[in-house]
């Protein structure tokens, strides 16, 4: 794991800012240290990653979800810093507002910005693409099922890999394999156009404007791309699910019955995801993750039996 040199704020700060920091503010993050900094008149963001290769991803990330997102702010890319090499980092300007998930309190901003912000990502995922679904490399596939194939396809590559089996138990890794190989069993869902999706989307990415606590900007996106908005639902809920962000939305949608079943599974495939980026897995949570998928598909087939 990549630990932040004595003085690499400082470093970046002279490099890429043109000056020394007059204020620094340390927010630990899940894949990276963020640094707000103040070099004279102007704030900035410095994301300091623990393992290689995710700064040109997130540049290339908010580049291309700057396309879509109107009326709402987004960081701008100053710099990338050692890409795909240890000690990478992003340099960012600065977006005033705070994240919803340690912004807000009390039952009318929480109800407020749930709406807010449901009716934002719905407005989102109504933007599609003629040429169809992407897999997480960029590549274009008519059908979404063959897109995520592609995806499980690279999942499973890694599970049987070396570094899967520092983090990850044989036996949790032998079902975790056998689950991809149950994608098509899963109901189709009854959305069929691709979605532009921000790829991270909870109550931490997104800001308030402190003063107002509305919906006012977009930060860390995950893997920005034309794909099935269901993806982007997975992590609604993961941060203050008190918000109700996940109900919300599918009480202004029309999903069929089986979206569900499809959020757990793609939830599980996700945390192989974010496990591989981070070294970072409870084995435990997984394997109830694994087990509610389980009875759901259980519950499907029994009842497509009756």
């Amino acid at each position: 794991m990549f630990i932040l040199e004595q003085g690499q704020v400082e470093r970046l700060c002279q490099s890429y800012l043109g000056g020394n920091a007059t204020s620094v503010e340390k927010i630990t993050g899940f894949q990276a240290d963020v640094y707000l900094v103040q070099v004279g008149r102007l704030r900035a963001v410095l994301k300091c990653y623990r393992q290689p290769h995710q700064a040109q991803r997130e540049a290339q990330a908010l580049n291309q979800l700057r396309q879509y997102v109107h009326g709402l702010a987004l960081p701008e890319v100053i710099a990338v810093h050692q890409p795909g090499q240890p000690g990478e980092a992003l340099i960012l300007t600065y977006i005033h507002g705070a994240p919803a998930s340690h912004e807000l309190e009390s039952p009318i901003e929480v109800d407020r910005f749930a709406d807010d912000f449901v009716d934002w990502l719905r407005g989102l995922h109504a933007i599609s693409c003629e040429k169809g679904f992407q897999d997480e490399a960029g590549q274009w596939y008519s059908q979404f099922a063959e897109a995520y194939q592609a995806d499980l396809h690279a999942r499973v590559a890694w599970l049987n890999g070396a570094a899967a089996a520092q983090w990850i138990s044989k036996p949790l890794r032998e079902d975790l394999i056998e689950l991809a190989g149950k994608f098509n069993q899963l109901p189709l869902s009854n959305r069929q156009t691709s979605s532009i999706i921000h790829g991270d989307a909870h109550a931490a990415n997104f800001l308030v404007d402190p003063d107002s606590h509305r919906l006012c900007g977009v930060i860390d996106p995950g893997m920005v791309r034309f794909s099935h908005c269901e993806l982007d639902l997975v992590q609604l809920d993961t941060v203050r699910p008190d918000l109700k962000l996940l109900g919300n939305y599918l009480n202004k949608s029309d999903f069929d019955a089986g979206i569900r079943l499809r959020l757990s599974f793609f939830e599980v495939f996700s945390d192989i995801r974010q496990i591989a980026q981070t070294g970072v897995c409870d084995e435990s949570t997984l394997l109830r993750k694994i087990s509610k998928v389980q009875r759901l598909l259980d519950a499907a087939a029994l009842a497509s039996a009756v």
